[in-house]
């Protein structure tokens, strides 16, 4: 018997929609990961200064995170840009998995379509057998 080229579309989908879920859940990490680079950077920043900034402070200190700081601007700004990156990837990653289930949807309601075309025409043959059985036999006499 040959295989129902629904269902092969159908394996074929649910693989899609596989894929998506694992370039999802990548993207997810990914992202994940750009935003505790964020975050440290920040944390990072704001307790050099208020190292930088206490009473006790000298000028040393305050010269050291000033060059200090200039290096990390740019890695903050790259940081921050990642995070935006990975975000829009994960977004980009949700459709295509919202995408990839409606096309498993759309299949599996072809296939129930088929399924109901199917057992109707049964239906239908199985009636007309048993008319035409009925018509066979003759009328039926009456008492």
């Amino acid at each position: 018997m040959t295989a129902d080229p629904l269902e092969s579309l159908l394996r074929m989908r649910r693989v899609a929609v596989d894929d998506a879920r694992r370039g999802l859940a990548d993207c997810l990490s990914a992202e994940s990961a750009a935003a505790a680079e964020v975050t440290a950077i920040e944390a990072a920043i704001e307790q050099e200064t208020e190292v930088a900034t206490c009473l006790t402070a000298g000028d040393l200190e305050v010269e050291a995170f000033a060059a200090w700081l200039r290096n990390m601007r740019p890695r903050q700004a790259a940081a921050r840009n990642s995070e935006q990156e990975a975000e829009s990837a994960t977004t980009a990653a949700r459709a295509v998995l919202a995408a990839a289930q409606a096309a498993v949807r759309v299949v599996e309601e072809m296939l129930e379509q088929q399924a109901a075309a199917l057992q109707a025409e049964a239906e239908h043959k199985a009636q007309a057998e048993l008319d035409e059985a009925a018509q066979r036999s003759g009328p039926i006499m009456q008492m």
